[in-house]
């Protein structure tokens, strides 16, 4: 939300993807989550996972969310790379 209260438009950066095989597999291209949000018309093997413009997940998600149960893990594993993305803006 920008200073003035309104809402900043959503892009690719906002989505967290996961550039996995297993995690593609399992959730049937799911983890394209990005160009989802941003081209929600396009088909599921249409979607594009462009990691310099994307967000990526360190691991597969099953293993993101064990790590998301121990909460200083999480933090360890995923503050940083959120920093990241917010300085890119």
């Amino acid at each position: 939300m920008f200073e003035n209260g309104r809402l900043e438009a959503v892009s690719a950066r906002y989505s967290w993807n996961t550039p996995h095989r297993f995690s593609g597999a399992m959730m049937l291209n799911a983890p394209r989550h990005s160009d989802h949000h941003t081209h929600p018309s396009r088909s599921y093997p249409s979607l594009e996972l462009l990691e310099e413009e994307m967000p990526m997940l360190p691991y597969s998600l099953p293993m993101m969310a064990v790590i998301a149960l121990m909460p200083p893990l999480w933090r360890r594993v995923m503050d940083s790379r959120v920093e990241t993305w917010e300085n890119r803006a």
